[in-house]
């Protein structure tokens, strides 16, 4: 009788634990949703698009190559934002459920109905798209400098070969006579 009621507590507490932890996932989920998590997602690419275009512009001068570039350019963000949306339905959930306890993400649930949380959503887009054109023509310059002196330091100098001398002119042999 005394196995079977330890038995029976413990299948309780794994059903209970996991009811929690998908109830958890749950609230997580719907934070996400109440965040608009895909919808800011999709916000931030495309408002950092256009400033990595620019760049791309000022640095690509070449009419092929750069029409190039931005086909590429336009696949990888398509990409980015196909493994974003994968990301956010599992990986961000459990990165979350490991970070924060059921209560800070109910907390965060409250904030994000309040008037400043929901302009904290609306007004995010647009602070990245700030940063990242500050980011781009500001400190890029800098940071494309610093890397060029980095890459420099890491080559070594080329050694100066120096020129192979030109090969001595032979006279042609004397044929054995003598001038006069």
């Amino acid at each position: 009788m005394f196995k079977k009621s330890i038995l029976a507590i413990a299948f309780i507490a794994i059903s209970f634990s996991n009811s929690f932890a998908q109830s958890k996932r749950e609230s997580i989920k719907e934070l996400f949703h109440l965040m608009q998590v895909d919808s800011l997602m999709d916000k931030t690419f495309n408002s950092i698009i256009p400033a990595i275009t620019q760049q791309m512009n000022s640095q690509v001068k070449d009419a092929n190559a750069l029409a190039k570039s931005e086909k590429v350019f336009k696949i990888a963000m398509d990409a980015g934002k196909d493994i974003m949306k994968k990301m956010m339905d599992t990986d961000m959930v459990d990165i979350y459920d490991k970070y924060f306890t059921e209560q800070e993400i109910n907390d965060f649930t409250a904030f994000y109905k309040t008037p400043a949380g929901q302009k904290m959503l609306k007004v995010l887009p647009e602070i990245q798209k700030e940063i990242m054109t500050l980011m781009m023509q500001k400190y890029m310059p800098e940071m494309q400098s610093k890397i060029k002196e980095a890459v420099e330091k890491l080559e070594p100098a080329k050694p100066v070969t120096p020129a192979k001398p030109a090969s001595p002119v032979q006279k042609p042999a004397n044929s054995g006579k003598k001038k006069s």
